[in-house]
């Protein structure tokens, strides 16, 4: 019997694998030109290499061409692993860490300080002007926004080197340091502009309390001995000219002030509205301040007080003052000089001087008694007295005039008003005469005198006349006008 052997297990034909595999790799490694130019020359190749890749995509791999393959993924993987990771560290460099951040916002802060600083020292070289402190300032200004624009566009361009920059450039203390610095700075700018303004301010009220008291003590020393019109002692009727009745204008023009003054101090209390009240005497004029109500009130006394001033009897006809129409400018001149040192407690009295001085002065206490009436209603006079109107109106209407300071200070200011318009119709027929301003009308420096500031304003006009002015001969006597806006669509008046 012969004996068998055992068989040798058949071998894979790798050899045909190898080199399909060898030829895959020469391909991959060769130049894309080279790859272009071997397929387009054998199309047979590209059919048996297709057939084999895919055949060899069948095959379970072993031994070291298992291997082979498996590192070359591990290193594919490996790389596509390691690309996000360095993507997010560039990213990481570009952004500041915390003490960068923190450096840069201080350095922001200290530099718009800064900017405040130099600013608030330009300022203040405005007033009084400097002109070298305020070049000084300005190129501070320019510098300080020069540095804060180079730290925006360094910021602009790389987020995270501008930080670096800025917290190397000083600790986070330092720059802090620095804005409270300029800060400071600013505060004491502004602390010596204050009070610059303060010490002005205090001028100004220590100069209007002196014209207060002097005003006040010219008006006491009115009420006893009538000093502004000493001026005119010893004038004679041929003598008399513009000046001496400019004189008299004004002596009674600051009674009139007082008095409407107290009329406007008296609505306070009695619950009035100043502001209302001056815009039921004058409805069409606005005013500029609230505290021009007084001009208001000035113009309504004036006004009332001076109302038919061109004639003789006043416009009071039917009673005393008609017969004063046939006096001639002697009577009146006479009348002037011996009424002007007389006070008006004197021409009150009806028993004062004996009966022949009573009928002397009964004249001016018709007047009196007619333009108290006018001028005070009855309304007000109710709201200032509380119901005790009968002391003050119905006693005024009667010979016993009443003697407190309200109605003392209106018998005052009659007396002027009186005096003046004796001395008025001193002068001869048709050399005197009185005008007022119409309101609308447009501003002119050679007739009128504006009480506010304005004067120059195209955009003013006249409000109300304050008090009226006068022409005596060739002298013309400015009337006072408050300028007040001109109202749209009103038609300017000369």
């Amino acid at each position: 019997m012969e004996t068998m052997m055992p068989s040798v297990p058949p071998q894979p034909k790798t050899g045909g694998i190898g080199r399909r595999l060898a030829r895959l790799l020469r391909r991959k490694r060769a130049p894309s030109g080279a790859e272009m130019a071997y397929s387009v020359a054998g199309d047979e190749f590209d059919q048996s290499l297709d057939s084999s890749i895919n055949s060899l995509s069948k095959l379970k791999l072993s031994g070291n061409l298992a291997a082979a393959y498996s590192f070359d993924a591990l290193f594919r993987n490996n790389a596509e692993k390691k690309a996000p990771a360095a993507a997010a560290a560039a990213e990481k460099r570009n952004v500041p860490d915390d003490a960068a951040k923190h450096a840069f916002a201080a350095s922001l802060f200290a530099g718009a300080s800064a900017v405040k600083a130099a600013y608030a020292r330009m300022q203040v070289a405005q007033h009084p002007y400097d002109a070298a402190a305020i070049q000084a300032a300005d190129a501070g200004v320019v510098a300080e926004l020069t540095r804060l624009s180079d730290l925006k566009r360094r910021y602009a361009r790389d987020p995270a080197a501008a930080a670096a920059r800025s917290a190397a450039a000083g600790s986070l203390a330092s720059l802090q340091a620095d804005e409270q610095r300029h800060l400071l700075c600013t505060y004491e700018v502004t602390a010596r502009k204050l009070e610059a303004e303060l010490r002005l301010r205090d001028a100004q009220a220590a100069a209007l309390r002196r014209a207060l008291e002097m005003e006040e003590e010219e008006e006491r020393a009115g009420n006893r001995i009538p000093g502004p019109l000493a001026a005119l002692d010893g004038l004679h009727l041929s003598g008399l000219n513009a000046t001496h009745f400019l004189t008299a204008l004004r002596h009674a023009a600051k009674s009139v002030r007082a008095f409407s003054k107290t009329l406007h101090d008296a609505m306070g209390p009695a619950g009035w509205d100043p502001l209302a009240a001056a815009a039921a005497v004058h409805p069409g004029a606005e005013l500029g301040h609230p505290s021009d109500a007084r001009f208001a009130f000035e113009s309504y006394v004036a006004l009332k007080m001076l109302a038919s001033f061109h004639r003789k009897d006043l416009g009071l006809v039917g009673g005393l003052l008609q017969a004063r129409e046939s006096l001639d400018r002697r009577a009146f001149f006479e009348e002037f000089a011996e009424l002007k040192s007389a006070p008006a407690s004197s021409l009150l009295d009806s028993a004062g001087g004996g009966k022949g001085n009573h009928r002397r002065w009964a004249p001016f206490r018709e007047f009196l008694r007619a333009r108290y009436v006018s001028v005070v209603h009855e309304r007000m006079e109710a709201a200032f007295f509380r119901g005790r109107v009968d002391e003050q109106r119905h006693r005024a209407a009667v010979e016993a005039f009443p003697r407190t300071p309200w109605f003392d200070g209106f018998a005052e200011m009659a007396r002027r008003v009186w005096l003046l318009h004796c001395l008025f119709h001193a002068f001869e027929a048709g050399s005197a005469s009185v005008f007022q301003a119409r309101p609308g009308s447009r501003f002119s420096e050679v007739y009128m005198e504006s009480v506010g500031a304005g004067a120059g304003d195209d955009d003013l006009a006249v409000g109300f006349t304050v008090v009226p002015g006068f022409k005596v001969g060739q002298t013309v006597i400015q009337c006072r006008v408050y300028l007040s806006a001109r109202r749209p669509g009103h038609r300017q008046r000369s």
